[in-house]
């Protein structure tokens, strides 16, 4: 009996270490998808700007009168009125990781904390801001380039760049936009001089 009972105990030992090594197999699994789930969490990134618009346009020159107008549900609106490649309504899509690059840097600018006119300089590229945050703030930021910040400027010729690569659709839709410096002032140059009435010289003879 003795010698049958070694098998026994060592085929009980067999079947506990099994048991085991599959209690702890399930465990790590389910280690393994909680690490997941928590790590697709931190993915979403809550970002606090809803929309940006940037306009340009006017100076002593062929400055582009342009705007750039993109929000929170990944779409982009932009119209080029004059000197620039592409005349007209356009729109077009990104994804989120370029939603929260965008975030990220005018949080890196700290956009709050931006001056609402920079035009210390008149003969260079008028440029305007409008940052939507947090619900209902607005940051409406005024500009001449050669005045604005370096921070914004290599921000909004990154955006620049980054819209040449889209896939833009023109489209028949009038869009509007809260800026105003795309729109170029056109000025009835003869209705707006001034004629005084010829007047009466007097006669000293």
């Amino acid at each position: 009996m003795e010698g049958f009972q070694v098998p026994v105990l060592r085929q009980a030992f067999s079947v506990s270490g099994n048991f085991m090594t599959t209690r702890k197999l399930i465990a790590l699994i389910i280690l393994t998808l909680l690490l997941g789930c928590r790590n697709n969490n931190q993915i979403i990134r809550q970002n606090n700007i809803q929309r940006i618009v940037f306009a340009t346009g006017g100076c002593y020159g062929k400055c582009p009168f342009q705007v750039i107008d993109i929000d929170s549900s990944l779409t982009v609106k932009y119209n080029g009125v004059k000197y620039t490649d592409h005349i007209g309504f356009y729109v077009s899509t990104i994804n989120s990781n370029f939603w929260d690059t965008l975030n990220i840097k005018f949080e890196n600018i700290k956009y709050k904390g931006l001056n609402n006119s920079y035009e210390h300089s008149i003969d260079d590229l008028s440029t305007e801001i409008y940052i939507y945050y947090n619900g209902n703030k607005v940051k409406h930021i005024l500009g001449q380039s050669a005045s604005l910040p370096d921070s914004v400027m290599t921000v909004y010729e990154w955006l620049l760049h980054s819209i040449k690569q889209m896939n833009f659709k023109q489209t028949d839709r009038k869009l509007t936009f809260p800026t105003h410096y795309q729109k170029p002032i056109i000025v009835d140059v003869v209705g707006s001089i001034m004629f005084l009435p010829p007047s009466k010289k007097k006669s000293y003879r």
